[in-house]
């Protein structure tokens, strides 16, 4: 009940911001482009005739024609650019598109929008050119509403993440890095949806990372791999599996190996976008 209130708080917030803003970026995961749009920000900002600017974050860790393809998808509806912010790569052109939108004005308000840990922090710290916000993996580390001035021209605002409220899949949020992984009740069942996820898209980095043959074993039985291999054991050698899952885990949302999601054909992108 408190974090419900706490989101609902979080979400006024950002949507007040929203409607006070001139440009505003909505930053996604490159590597799951559909599941980390937020259509109601994106229905939001049509409503009220605000410029909105997708962009694509942790393209390191997606090849590159499936980042061109992506974008010349999205910008079919939006802008979009695609960076790295953890390579620092792609933040000129997104100063390119921000300056296009606002010619004629003196100086402007950017907001930073999105569901968390897409890198909307790291990205501030990157056009600032030094850090002046929290960043990590854990979702929730910006809390209250931040402004930072990037340029003589440009005021960005960086929000709470927006966190799906009607999702009906918890594990899909902690997939996508919106849920915090040390809160969950079964940790080994919920990392056995990502296997089942990296099986269905792209595995091979996940092969490469823990040494693996393939992704034929069972589930439990590449958990139990990965315990062995980190040296993760309880008494009497046993392979701490709920740790070894955490870590998986972790290392996924990290970004610590290549993942990516195939996306979809245009006209069915809406029925994919998260909703808050």
């Amino acid at each position: 009940m408190l974090i419900n209130m706490r989101r609902q708080k979080e979400h006024r917030q950002v949507f007040e911001l929203i409607r006070n803003s001139d440009i505003v970026l909505e930053v996604i995961d490159g590597r799951l482009s559909e599941l980390s749009r937020v259509s109601t920000i994106e229905r939001h900002l049509e409503k009220l005739g605000i410029p909105l600017i997708i962009v694509l974050n942790k393209c390191d860790l997606v090849p590159r024609n499936i980042c061109d393809r992506i974008k010349r998808i999205f910008n079919q509806e939006y802008p979009t650019v695609y960076i790295s912010a953890r390579n620092r790569q792609g933040t000129k052109i997104l100063r390119q598109k921000i300056r296009q939108l606002s010619l004629k004005k003196q100086e402007i308000l950017v907001s930073v929008v999105g569901i968390p840990n897409t890198g909307k922090s790291s990205l501030l710290n990157i056009l600032r050119g030094k850090h002046v916000t929290p960043t990590g993996q854990k979702p929730g580390v910006t809390r209250h509403l931040q402004i930072v001035r990037v340029s003589k021209k440009i005021l960005m605002y960086d929000t709470p993440g927006v966190v799906p409220f009607d999702h009906p899949n918890k594990e899909l949020q902690v997939f996508m890095g919106a849920v915090p992984i040390d809160k969950l009740e079964d940790p080994l069942k919920t990392s056995f949806f990502f296997l089942d996820r990296i099986r269905k898209h792209y595995s091979e980095g996940f092969i490469q990372r823990y040494n693996l043959s393939s992704l034929s074993m069972e589930n439990e039985a590449i958990i139990t791999h990965i315990a062995q291999q980190r040296g993760m054991l309880l008494k009497g050698a046993q392979p701490n599996v709920t740790e070894a899952a955490k870590v998986l885990m972790r290392e996924f949302t990290a970004g610590l190996f290549p993942y990516w999601e195939e996306i979809i054909d245009n006209t069915k992108v809406d029925a994919h976008k998260s909703e808050v």
